[in-house]
């Protein structure tokens, strides 16, 4: 594409630095800071989604298995097979190899990303802001606590792909639409990283419109003109989405947020939702803002749905809207600003389950890609006030600095503490009931450690509070772990006694009716596991299967059979995150 003459630049955009040169100095503090913020971690085990993703996952034990990542969706089996993140994959699997599945590799490929990530954000701040301002930006982004969640986890590498391309793509095209145009070259590298993107996360989808806000707020020019020349370029972003969504289609179907929703969304009507998604903004605000509290699951009970209009769904709707307002009135007089909302914008509306319920109410780690956008408003926004209300005296400037030199020292501390909550499965669980209480999830977790500590007083308490905890539709899913436990320990007729339980919360589970036949097998009440084996059939259950232990019921009863002489494993269908 032809290059025109150049747009006139925005308004702030005469006090950032030259985007030709290079800020060596900016670029490895900014980097600094991030590694600061991030080594405590090094240590750590796998944890939480690692272990069944990563560790457990034989799908990436290998190079050789690149063709079956590149076919297979993101979540291996038992678990249900959704997503579909091929390139995480198979950065993942490049990790593996190299290290021999040892986790140290995995923390360090993340903090680099890390590390780059921070970099791009003070890169593009360099364009849109003074150069203390934009370093200011990076270091607070570097040293943020709400990224922890991402950085921590190997699983989180998907999330640092798609904001570094997010932030490659911006500043490409910035700097191309400053100069007069996008050339064909910067085109085909939007495509590539744009592809890339999509392949690592569902998110990186949005990232087109991140350039639309550049085009609307940060450049100037004759839109007729502007179509005219950019709509090729448009277009073929269009068509590396839609040959990526017919390859995601073919691989696991047309599903983009999971198959299943988080228990505070079931049920809602979309109203509902929004009501409720209100009502989450000010956790959204506190979390970007002031982190001091961190908790790796925000389940019920400590997030509920919000069927009515109540305080915090008023509190949440003002700051949207006075998000939204801010955004308008900044869009000619500070630009910067504008872009930095719409970027705050662009990120949470993929999570917002408004549209569509994912099976995430609130996760840090979703807030990685937005936080961007928010220290890019707020650098903005300072920067429109630095050479007025801090050009004197000159203490003001100072203590604006020291201001974000402490802020840079407390979130590296922070966010070296919270590094360490991850050391492994055992001390995350634990720390995780210490900041979520009410979280069935994490009480469910923490009760399964103790039953591996050999506590199961301790563990049952764990688990009597799950249940006690868990909305009613969901609390047979707990009865059903708690049963597996049992299970495990020998302990059938307890496990039988859980299987009933969930049973009459919810009937229509063929495999949790197949484990209590198996149980009664065991304990050699044959008359009632034909019975339950009946029910099954009658149920719609699988023929062949129950069937098959009606059979072995009928034949152990008329043998007289021992108990404990009957053993039955079956094999079990997907598992639920």
């Amino acid at each position: 594409m032809k290059r025109r003459s150049p747009s006139p630049p925005p308004p702030c955009s005469a006090e950032a630095s030259s985007p030709g040169s290079i800020d060596w100095f900016g670029i490895l503090g900014v980097a600094a800071v991030a590694i600061a913020a991030s080594i405590a971690g090094l240590g750590n085990a796998f944890a939480y989604d690692d272990i069944p993703m990563i560790e457990l996952n034989p799908r990436l034990h290998g190079l050789g298995n690149w063709f079956e990542i590149l076919t297979s969706p993101y979540w291996p089996p038992p678990w249900h097979e959704e997503h579909y993140r091929p390139i995480t994959s198979l950065f993942f699997a490049v990790q593996h190899a190299i290290g021999a599945g040892s986790p140290v590799v995995f923390r360090l490929t993340s903090y680099l990303l890390y590390a780059a990530c921070a970099t791009g954000v003070f890169l593009l701040g360099l364009r849109l802001m003074p150069r203390t301002v934009a370093l200011g930006a990076g270091m607070l982004f570097a040293a943020h606590p709400v990224h922890v969640e991402a950085v921590a986890a190997a699983v989180g590498q998907g999330e640092l792909i798609v904001t570094l391309c997010a932030l490659a793509m911006t500043i490409v095209y910035l700097d191309a639409r400053r100069a007069g145009g996008v050339s064909r070259r910067d085109w085909i590298v939007l495509g590539v990283l744009y592809g890339a993107a999509c392949l690592a996360k569902e998110q990186g989808f949005t990232l087109p419109a991140l350039l639309v806000a550049v085009e609307v707020l940060l450049v100037r020019g004759d839109w007729r003109t502007r179509l005219r020349q950019l709509w090729p370029g448009y277009a073929a972003l269009g068509v590396v989405a839609a040959v990526l969504v017919a390859v995601r289609f073919a691989v696991i179907g047309g599903e983009f947020s999971g198959n299943w929703t988080a228990e505070a969304l079931d049920g809602l009507s979309p109203g509902e939702r929004i009501l409720t998604m209100l009502a989450v903004v000010p956790e959204w605000g506190r979390l970007l803002l002031w982190p001091a509290h961190l908790r790796l699951d925000y389940a019920p009970q400590e997030f509920v749905a919000s069927t009515t209009f109540g305080a915090r769904a008023l509190f949440g709707l003002v700051l949207v809207s006075g998000a939204l307002a801010l955004m308008v009135a900044s869009w000619r007089r500070a630009p910067a600003v504008a872009m930095g909302i719409a970027w705050l914008a662009i990120g949470l509306a993929p999570v917002s389950n408004i549209l569509i319920p994912s099976g995430v109410l609130i996760g840090e780690r979703l807030l990685y890609f937005p936080s961007v956008g928010f220290l890019l408003a707020a650098g903005a926004g300072v920067a429109v006030i630095w050479d007025r209300a801090l050009a004197e005296p000159a203490w003001r400037r100072q203590a604006l600095t020291a201001g974000v030199g402490l802020l840079t020292i407390l979130g590296v501390l922070r966010s070296a503490e919270r590094h360490r909550v991850w050391r492994n499965e055992a001390f995350l669980s634990v720390r995780s009931v210490q900041d979520a209480p009410r979280s069935y999830r994490a009480q469910r977790a923490y009760a399964d450690i103790l039953f591996r500590l050999n506590r199961p007083e301790m563990a049952m308490e764990a688990y009597a509070r799950s249940i006690a905890l868990a909305p009613r539709n969901h609390d047979w899913r707990v009865r059903n772990d708690l049963a597996t436990r049992f299970r495990e320990r020998g302990e059938r007729a307890q496990e039988v006694e859980q299987l009933r339980a969930s049973l009459a919360a919810e009937s229509a589970q063929p495999e949790t009716r197949g484990h209590l036949v198996a149980a009664l097998l065991f304990l050699g009440r044959y008359a009632e596991a034909a019975r339950e084996a009946d029910s099954a059939l009658t149920a719609g259950g699988t023929r062949e299967v129950f069937e098959g232990l009606r059979a072995m019921a009928d034949s152990a009863a008329q043998a007289n059979a021992p108990t404990g002489s009957v053993v039955v494993r079956l094999q079990t269908g997907p598992r639920q995150r």
